[in-house]
């Protein structure tokens, strides 16, 4: 399989820790959506030109990254991600929607705010979005456990989605990480010392 993308990206990194953790063999072509000289050959791949984008064995592309990882998950022996069904399965979905927002919002604020010139920033969206970050942030601080993981002593999916999202904000705007959240940079230490997710960690 081959995956398209940068770890720099959340959704990109949640994709490669999936296969890392079931054991799939893959090839990372480190292409970035930003970078205009990478958009042909995206949009070969991907006519929408986002990443992640993965292309399966039989040639077939999966977009998005929930449905890729959903593929995963649903395609493999063992190792899954995420439980079958029932409640664990309904409060695993709920801790990865809540992950997966403040990562939106928390790429929001990198484009308006890394990418955009300074005297063109929009700064009632940007306070906007800066503060869903750190709702988000919060809220996922309230819900996790002290020590383990939220899979128990494996990580899971939502691990593999939370651990995402600390590194991005630390990479690229670590100031949001100030009012301190314990549990959560606890949680992304843990997961890192694992190679299968450390190894992608953006530098």
């Amino acid at each position: 399989m081959i995956l398209y993308g940068r770890y720099l990206s959340p959704f990109v990194r949640r994709v490669a820790i999936w296969l890392n953790l079931q054991d799939r063999a893959f090839e990372l072509r480190a292409l970035a959506a930003t970078d205009p000289n990478d958009l042909p050959t995206l949009k070969a791949v991907n006519p929408i030109a986002r990443v992640p984008a993965l292309v399966l064995e039989d040639g077939m592309v999966l977009t998005e990254c929930f449905a890729i990882c959903d593929w995963l998950d649903d395609t493999a022996a063992e190792k899954r991600l995420l439980p079958e069904g029932g409640l664990a399965r309904r409060q695993a979905l709920h801790w990865i929607a809540i992950g997966s927002a403040t990562t939106d919002k928390a790429v929001a604020v990198v484009y308006e705010k890394n990418r955009r010139p300074e005297e063109l920033h929009y700064h009632a969206w940007l306070e906007r979005v800066q503060g869903q970050v750190v709702g988000g942030l919060s809220q996922i601080e309230a819900l996790l456990p002290g020590e383990g993981f939220l899979g128990g002593t494996a990580p899971s999916g939502p691990d593999v989605v939370l651990t995402a999202l600390h590194d991005f904000v630390a990479t690229t705007n670590p100031w949001l990480l100030e009012p301190g959240y314990p549990k959560l940079v606890a949680l992304a230490k843990r997961a890192n010392a694992i190679p299968a997710i450390g190894d992608t960690r953006p530098g």
